[in-house]
C-alpha cells in the first residue's frame, strides 16, 4: 500500500481536513451538551438534598445559615470556586 502525497491546498487534502474538523467540532459540541446536562442534574440534586436536610421531614424548613455556610466553605476549599453561599 502506498501513501499518496497530498499538497496542502489540494482538493483531496481539503476534503479530509474538513471532514476531520467537522468530526472534532461535532464531538466537542456533544461533549459540552452532555456535561451541561449532567451538571444541571447534579446541581438540582444538590439543591434537593439541601432542602430535604433543612426541612428535616417537615413541609417547610426553618432555614438556618449554618448548613449553607458550612457547605460553602467545605466545597469551596475542595473545588475552589462556584460554591458560594448564594450559589448554594
Amino acid at each position: 500500500m502506498t501513501n499518496p502525497t497530498l499538497a496542502p491546498q489540494s482538493d483531496e487534502y481539503q476534503q479530509i481536513h474538513n471532514g476531520i474538523v467537522q468530526l472534532l467540532d461535532t464531538a466537542r459540541t456533544q461533549t459540552v451538551r452532555s456535561i451541561n446536562t449532567i451538571m444541571t442534574a447534579t446541581y438540582w440534586e444538590m439543591g434537593r438534598r439541601i432542602v430535604e436536610f433543612e426541612q428535616g421531614g417537615e413541609a417547610r424548613a426553618a432555614y438556618g445559615e449554618q448548613l449553607i455556610d458550612r457547605l460553602s466553605q467545605d466545597l469551596s476549599q475542595r473545588y475552589k470556586r462556584g460554591f458560594s453561599a448564594s450559589n448554594l
